[in-house]
């Protein structure tokens, strides 16, 4: 076989290849550009306080996170917010004390549906929103 014909075969499988490549890289950035709806349901029965941040740095209101939603809610209410990220830091505070008794923080992320036909497999819901139901005692 001639050498120019091996050089262009070579170089066929490596524009696949490359091209295979990028188009994973374009999909990993469509799935980065999703927003993420947060929904926060105040249950009551009385109002405390919540923190939601974006940012992997606990306590949630560190200087390395950015705050989405911060303050005292009453029973009742409805908090929505929007975060670019798959995951926020949570937050919030229980009566008696609902100024200063805070919960430690925790990482809440987008709900995934996982099958175990095989190998474990994990896709985003349909729904991409985080929900967080709220009480405002500890153990109800």
């Amino acid at each position: 076989m001639p050498l120019h014909r091996r050089r262009l075969r070579r170089f066929r499988g490596l524009l696949g290849a490359l091209s295979i490549s990028v188009l994973g890289l374009i999909a990993d950035h469509v799935d980065a550009d999703v927003v993420t709806p947060i929904e926060v349901t105040m249950l009551g029965p009385g109002a405390v306080r919540i923190r939601v941040a974006l940012g992997t740095t606990f306590p949630c209101d560190s200087g390395d996170n950015r705050r989405l939603i911060e303050g005292k809610f009453d029973a009742g209410n409805v908090v929505r917010a929007t975060a670019p990220d798959r995951c926020v830091c949570f937050q919030q505070t229980f009566e008696p004390f609902s100024d200063t008794d805070w919960t430690a923080a925790s990482m809440v992320c987008r709900p995934q549906v996982c099958t175990n036909f095989g190998r474990k497999k994990c896709v985003p819901a349909s729904d991409p929103t985080i929900r967080l139901r709220i009480r405002s005692r500890r153990f109800e």
